[in-house]
């Protein structure tokens, strides 16, 4: 159909000149006539040659007039043809460009209904061409999908902005679901007016599936690692048949405190959500060195001599070494970094009169600082070969006493903020 519309147009483009001339002998002719009955002179010859030189003047302006109109409507239409030609050649490059690409281009009208789709598009949906022209392109998708598509839509109509990688899943009628990542932005009028949208999508369900196998391989790798971790701080723990769930309550306590100093503007951007679950795993191995304790001094119910406390502080010692020789084997940062400060420098002590290198003030590691509030709670609040178990008020009231001297104040002061938070996890995770 476009091509005979063409062809007319050329042909009538070609004898525009002609139609010119030929309006130009009516003309003449009308006038004869006219002139006939005017002048009641009855010889047409004679009217249409006319009578002097002057009528002869009035007849070539007439042709050149007529010629020269026909010769601008030729030249327009020749213009116009071209410039018909140039766009419809691009619009089938276009949609050529279109069709060829792997993703999936649309347009919908602003009630949502499908005008325009390449190839790509209607694999993606699985559906046919026929049936997916003038579908509203929300029917395609899941409720929470529609929504979010209507939501976002609105909001390019409202600000004229694109809308970028919005998820969206879509059920095919095979009853596959697919998982598409869209854009969209407004097509308008010569009067800027929305008159619908355009955008891509791309079908990237396997990539989520991807992921999601690896967020899963991920929290295998991260539960058997957290496995690891227990089973060697329970080399020391099983020794100890008094320390109950000494390790499950010190990591709840460790994370409680961790937590409020990110709060804190201090510590916002160093304390992130990694260095909290790190801390949380790796602070149960603090007393890993005192596997390399003797059972009389480890067991002993009664006051250690000198010389035996001595000896039981070197587990903070034994515990470091033998952290930093397993992290020594590991490729960059893991938990065992955090693992191994803790294990060295829990027993420090925030004026430097701690052990086992009188590290004072921050120079002691803020992990070490913050399990060593969490190990000195749950030490009094539980009961021991050589103690009973204090009350969870007098727990609070020693360590708020040694604020500033054994403790970081604060971390004292967190401490205070929670204690609530500590009696909670001391009378649920007792024994």
């Amino acid at each position: 159909m476009k091509q005979q519309n063409g062809n007319f147009k050329d042909q009538l483009a070609d004898s525009m000149i002609g139609i010119g001339i030929a309006l130009a002998v009516f003309f003449w002719i009308f006038k004869a006539v006219l002139q006939m009955f005017v002048s009641g002179n009855a010889n047409f010859l004679a009217q249409m040659l006319g009578t002097n030189l002057s009528d002869y003047y009035d007849r070539l302006i007439v042709i050149v007039l007529f010629i020269f109109f026909g010769s601008h409507a030729q030249y327009s239409i020749r213009k116009r043809r071209v410039a018909e030609l140039a766009l419809s050649s691009s619009e089938e490059k276009y949609r050529s460009i279109l069709e060829s690409i792997e993703e999936g281009y649309y347009e919908i009208d602003m009630g949502f209904a499908l005008r325009f789709y390449n190839d790509s598009f209607h694999h993606i949906f699985g559906r046919s061409r026929q049936e997916l022209f003038a579908l509203d392109i929300r029917q395609t998708m899941t409720p929470e999908a529609a929504i979010a598509l209507t939501e976002a839509l609105t909001g390019v109509r409202t600000t004229g902005q694109s809308a970028h990688t919005l998820e969206c899943e879509v059920n095919t009628p095979s009853g596959v679901r697919r998982i598409v990542e869209l854009s969209a932005s407004l097509i308008t009028d010569s009067q800027q007016e929305g008159t619908g949208y355009r955008g891509i999508v791309r079908d990237i369900t396997e990539k989520k599936l991807l992921e999601r196998q690896v967020l899963e391989s991920l929290k295998n790798v991260k539960e058997a690692r957290t496995g690891v971790i227990l089973g060697l701080a329970k080399l020391a723990e099983y020794r100890d048949e008094d320390t109950g769930r000494h390790l499950e309550r010190i990591r709840e306590y460790a994370r409680i405190l961790a937590e409020e100093l990110a709060r804190q503007d201090r510590y916002r951007d160093s304390i992130t959500a990694e260095y909290i679950e790190d801390l949380y795993h790796s602070s149960i191995l603090h007393d890993i060195g005192k596997v390399g304790i003797a059972d009389a001094i480890l067991l002993k119910p009664g006051r250690l001599t000198a010389d035996e406390y001595e000896i039981m502080k070197t587990h903070a010692v034994l515990g470091g070494k033998t952290l930093s020789a397993v992290h020594a084997h590991m490729k960059g940062h893991s938990f065992l970094t955090i693992g191994k400060e803790i294990a060295y420098h829990h027993h420090e002590r925030w004026d430097g009169s701690g052990y086992p290198d009188g590290l004072a003030g921050e120079a002691i590691p803020l992990a070490a600082r913050i399990v060593s509030v969490a190990d000195v709670y749950d030490a009094l609040t539980s009961k021991r070969c050589y103690k009973e178990a204090f009350s969870h008020e007098k727990a609070v009231e020693i360590i708020v006493s040694e604020k500033g001297r054994a403790f970081d104040p604060m971390l004292v002061e967190a401490f205070i903020a929670h204690t609530a938070d500590f009696k909670g996890i001391y009378l649920e995770m007792q024994g």
